[in-house]
């Protein structure tokens, strides 16, 4: 498995490479306008986008950045891979990560030949849950508060802490690691570049949200023909996440249920983020993964990820013939299969299996 892993990490790095791919090249030039204490979320005619994560992001990626575009660009790549698969192998014994590995290995494919974060970002919300068990808060607080400046949704790992009977190093910590990520671009551009900074940064979220991705709001849209506000389906995803933590004695549950949790809120991360895409499915399918491994073996279970894998990993593939793959993404199907999956972890929490 690490031999096919490594393997499709130079595979898809090539790729990326060969086509210079637009969003390394704009996560290298925000490292490049911080330096020069430019405005990190001007519109660039070269990049044909727009730099949407956080100031702090921007400063992390130097690394990268310095380095000749295809090197920077293959060490990008294996952090986003490493992270995941160190995360999964943390998590679940060889052979039940080993299958999870291969479940979410297509989909990690499919994110590294854009290099984008998201097994990354997979890998750091899982961190945060195996740090946190081992009562490492430090390692936790790092994992949520990375991923967080990335991307703002990996800050609902930090309900893991609800699992936890002590919860205060965690927070303390989190306060720590999070003001040092925030003020460190401040450091070398003042206080008043970094406001500004973030005020077109939420300009920018405010403008993307718009559009709903592969999300449940846009299932809902699309196939319902209503426009509601994103913000009160999400808030009734996140009330249907946590309430079995609620209304449940956590402190009494067992080894799967608190993995089935870790799962739900991958997929979670995913089903209502508005932003979520194509590429965002690699998060999904670490958690289909590891409630994969930890169902029973029946037809039930069988059905549903047979329904994943094929509607899902197969039919967004080249596998499928191109216009069948365009109805399905017309119709933002890729998504249904792991809501099914999150309906079923969501039941399996209640108690029922």
């Amino acid at each position: 498995m690490l031999a096919l892993w490594i393997l499709a990490t130079i595979v898809a790095s090539v790729s990326a490479i060969l086509r210079h791919e637009n969003n390394f090249e704009i996560f290298r030039s925000a490292w490049t306008r911080l330096v020069a204490g430019q405005d990190l979320y001007a519109a660039s005619l070269n990049h044909f986008d727009l730099f949407k994560y956080t100031p702090s992001a921007a400063l992390l990626f130097f690394p990268f950045a310095v380095l000749p575009f295809a090197l920077g660009l293959l060490l990008w790549n294996a952090l986003n891979a490493a992270t995941l698969y160190l995360s999964l192998g943390r998590l679940l014994p060889p052979r039940e990560a080993a299958i999870v590995q291969a479940i979410v290995l297509p989909e990690m494919f499919g994110s590294l030949q854009s290099a984008q974060s998201n097994a990354l970002i997979a890998g750091l919300i899982i961190f945060t849950f195996t740090e946190l068990e081992r009562r490492h808060e430090l390692r936790a607080a790092a994992a949520v508060c990375v991923g967080t400046v990335i991307k703002i949704f990996p800050l609902a790992a930090a309900s893991f802490a609800l699992l936890r009977p002590e919860r205060r190093r965690f927070v303390m910590w989190c306060s720590i690691v999070g003001a040092a990520l925030f003020i460190a671009p401040m450091l070398s551009r003042g206080p008043g570049w970094l406001l500004h900074q973030y005020d077109d940064w939420f300009v920018i979220q405010r403008v993307d949200s718009g559009d709903p991705g592969f999300s449940v709001m846009a299932l809902v849209r699309l196939w319902f023909g209503v426009y509601w506000p994103f913000w009160p389906q999400q808030l009734v995803g996140a009330v249907a996440l946590l309430a079995p933590i609620a209304l449940t004695d956590v402190r009494g549950a067992d080894a799967d249920w608190q993995l089935r949790f870790v799962a739900s809120l991958l997929i979670f991360c995913v089903l209502f983020n508005h932003q979520s895409e194509g590429p965002s499915f690699v998060i999904a399918l670490a958690g289909v993964g590891i409630w994969f491994v930890l169902a029973r073996r029946s037809w039930q279970t069988w059905l549903v990820f047979g329904f994943v894998i094929v509607f899902t990993v197969l039919a967004s593939s080249s596998l499928t013939p191109r216009p069948i793959r365009a109805e399905l993404f017309d119709i933002r199907f890729k998504t249904v299969p792991v809501l099914v999956v999150w309906l079923v972890l969501q039941s399996e929490l209640w108690g029922h299996r």
